[in-house]
């Protein structure tokens, strides 16, 4: 039995995402095929637009056969992290072959190679890096052109410039999945799928293939749609996202509903100050105590925080961590525990029993299935971790009720998905 591994969010799951399942189960012979998804909260540091058993539902549905949850701490945190995250829970499985992603350079031995310099840092590196840094560049530009210079000084022969591997945030992804592949020296086989939609930061439906960012713009409007974007949009997914997406019933989220939230923590906490969360600095810290008079929004106050050194994204992961509770001990903690102390179960097809079988026997991780049950399997580290969850996920269920008018379950109460 070949298995394949997928590192996703799906949000929401659309065309390419089912097109990415079946080429990987075509391209590495597999026969079934694993994800380990985001939970309710996203790496670029928001909520999912929808509920994480939702998403789990659409891709189980399109051909995925077992969903895991990445926990709460990593999937909202930065690529590297969420990259190793995802690596290790596939790893942890014992059973998974190749794991599959979809970036703009399918260039391996690029990938392989960039991998290696940012694995190794070389000193020339390192030093290049550092000179960018005092420059005033933000991280991701530094490395960029740290990178280039170094490989440039090195006189490497490359196929394809290694400017256009840091460009975009599915080529820096794949470039991390690889180097959590040599840094855990994973028996895993990495296989890169070319992108087919119109790029991650796109906001324009096209027919068949539109990117998830121009599918939550359109499905976030708050005008109605013109009779020809519901169109595409509905052509943008597949029939069972399209049935959630557009159901009387269902509920969507942004970051924009967690905005009174947000002030809220953000002001009662003012004095303390914000240094104690996850990749909160003190400079960091006091420039949002010093802009908290000038909160509109979550959005709005990201964009006031944004300067040439931090990006937006990176902005909104902090002050998500700070909205979630997330804190610098508790990614101490999830270290210690190796970044994935249990195995979430969130949904499979009967058909894939047997690996679930197989998992139970080959990895050494607790399997939990039933939340109010299980947890009694978790060491009080594993438990820290798992409290993230579901105090993260309870706070989206809330605010799903405070926008419906209609109660949740809450987080001990949810099933997992079982499709035939």
């Amino acid at each position: 039995m070949k298995v394949v591994g997928i590192i996703a969010e799906y949000n929401p799951f659309h065309n390419g995402h089912a097109y990415q399942i079946r080429k990987a189960k075509e391209l590495s012979s597999a026969d079934l095929c694993i994800v380990a998804m985001s939970g309710s909260y996203v790496q670029r540091g928001v909520p999912a637009v929808t509920d994480k058993y939702s998403r789990a539902s659409m891709a189980l549905c399109n051909g995925a056969d077992i969903v895991f949850e990445i926990p709460a701490i990593w999937a909202t945190a930065s690529a590297e992290y969420f990259a190793y995250a995802g690596i290790t829970l596939l790893d942890a499985l014992g059973c998974v072959d190749t794991v599959c992603f979809g970036c703009e350079t399918v260039d391996l031995p690029l990938l392989h190679t960039v991998a290696e310099i940012l694995v190794n840092e070389p000193d020339a590196f390192c030093t290049s890096l550092s000179h960018y840094l005092k420059k005033g560049y933000a991280f991701p530009k530094a490395r960029e052109a740290a990178l280039l210079s170094y490989i440039k000084a090195s006189g490497m022969s490359m196929k394809d410039s290694p400017d256009l591997l840091l460009s975009s945030p599915n080529n820096i992804l794949a470039l991390e999945y690889q180097k959590a592949l040599l840094r855990r020296h994973s028996d895993i086989t990495p296989l890169p799928i070319q992108r087919t939609d119109g790029g991650y930061h796109s906001t324009e439906l096209t027919k068949d293939f539109s990117s998830a960012s121009a599918i939550r713009h359109a499905l976030l409007q708050t005008v109605p749609l013109s009779l020809d974007d519901r169109q595409a949009l509905l052509s943008a997914v597949p029939k069972a996202s399209a049935d959630h997406l557009f159901a009387e019933d269902t509920t969507l989220l942004s970051e924009q509903d967690f905005s009174s939230m947000l002030y809220y923590k953000l002001l009662s906490e003012s004095e303390t100050g914000y240094t104690r969360y996850a990749d909160v600095s003190t400079d960091f810290s006091n420039k949002i105590t010093n802009a908290l008079r000038y909160f509109t929004d979550f959005h709005g106050f990201c964009d006031l925080l944004k300067s040439k050194d931090i990006t937006h994204t990176r902005i909104s992961r902090q002050l998500l961590h700070i909205l979630l509770n997330i804190r610098e001990t508790d990614y101490e903690i999830g270290k210690k525990c190796d970044y994935i102390p249990y195995l979430r179960l969130l949904g499979f097809r009967k058909s894939a029993s047997p690996l679930l079988s197989v998992i139970r026997k080959k990895s050494s991780l607790p399997i939990l299935t039933s939340p109010a049950k299980d947890t009694k399997k978790l060491s009080p580290d594993a438990l820290v971790i798992f409290q993230k969850d579901v105090f993260s996920s309870n706070l989206y269920y809330g605010m799903t009720a405070q926008k419906s008018g209609c109660p949740q379950k809450n987080e001990y109460q949810r099933q997992i998905l079982t499709f035939l």
